[in-house]
């Protein structure tokens, strides 16, 4: 992930002067001073808005607030916006943004993200939006897959599937409005495990680094890991790290989401199943308790894969050794 100090830096270059850069060139040293000082303050108060203590405070959903009236006639830059949670999917967000970094570090300059479980199109309609700004930032284009039935949620395959609360033709789709409202978003229509064999065949996807899944069945879950089955003959449609998320981990009192049912369940059976491919609960998200979606960011390591071994540190591992020298 970016770190903060470049965030901030990148928000506070975009904020636009008064002053012309030709204009600026013939202010005083004491007009200079001020502006100087001006973008200073600009970075430290970026800076405190932005910080773990400032966003778990109670100050921090009134500054939202205010920032999103302000954002309807100045235009906050994308980076800011994540970090104080403006974005309309936060979760969708950092996982487009980290898998494109990765895969400019991997030297690609395009990927795909994938959605199982559209339902209405409000996420992959946020997944096309937003990757347009991934664009801008990275350099990346990201192309975006839908996989759902059309036709709402299959009926449930037993108990695993948390019948109680799930039923068939739940979350029905409006195909036709779907696809006027998102044109770019590429639908994948029918059941998972019938359409996903015959994926990447069929599609050619670029490396697919993001994954949201929000299939709510243990048994869909299931199916949608087969997508991992096809690693081995085509490497070059994956990046060798993805980011996950799953949207039916954590519910209420009514659901009652656990490792036995779900996709929990789903989860922890893969894993058991087999070696090339481990997915696993995030580890660096987990202080930021101001962030109610980190539970649910999963990795997915394809060790197997031609590029996992590829060393992305550089710029991170030299800062850090550069903190860690003796001081003199």
């Amino acid at each position: 992930m970016i770190e903060k100090g470049s965030v901030i830096a990148a928000e506070a270059g975009k904020a636009k002067h008064l002053i012309g850069r030709q204009d600026r060139a013939m202010l005083s040293p004491q007009s200079k001073t001020l502006g100087n000082v001006v973008e200073l303050m600009r970075k430290k108060i970026g800076g405190f808005l932005v910080s773990a203590a400032f966003q778990r405070s109670t100050l921090a959903p009134l500054a939202r607030w205010a920032l999103r009236r302000v954002n309807s006639f100045y235009k906050f830059g994308t980076r800011f916006k994540m970090d104080m949670q403006l974005v309309e999917r936060g979760h969708y967000a950092y996982c487009m943004m980290n898998a494109a970094i990765l895969a400019q570090s991997l030297g690609h300059t395009r990927i795909s993200a994938i959605e199982f479980g559209v339902a209405g199109g409000n996420g992959l309609r946020f997944m096309c939006d937003f990757a347009d700004e991934v664009l801008k930032l990275t350099g990346v284009t990201i192309d975006c897959y839908g996989f759902d039935t059309g036709s709402g949620m299959p009926p449930p395959d037993g108990a695993k599937d948390l019948p109680y609360w799930f039923q068939s033709g739940q979350y029905r789709m409006d195909v036709p409005a779907l696809k006027a409202r998102v044109p770019n978003g590429k639908l994948v229509l029918g059941e998972i495990r019938d359409t996903l064999p015959d994926f990447v065949k069929t599609h050619d996807p670029a490396p697919i680094g993001v994954i949201f899944n929000d299939t709510d069945y243990w048994s869909s879950t299931r199916d949608s890991f087969r997508l991992f089955d096809l690693v081995a003959q085509h490497p070059g449609n994956f990046l060798p790290r993805l980011f996950l998320y799953f949207d039916d981990i954590i519910g209420t009192e009514v659901e009652m989401y656990g490792p036995y049912n779900g996709q929990l369940l789903a989860i922890n059976e893969y894993n058991d199943q087999q070696s090339a491919v481990k997915i696993h609960l995030n580890q660096n998200l987990l202080g930021a308790d101001h962030l109610p979606w980190r539970w649910q960011i999963y990795y997915a390591h394809l060790f197997d894969h031609p590029q996992y071994d590829t060393y992305v540190g550089a710029i991170r591992q030299g800062a850090l050794e550069s903190a860690l020298r003796l001081q003199v």
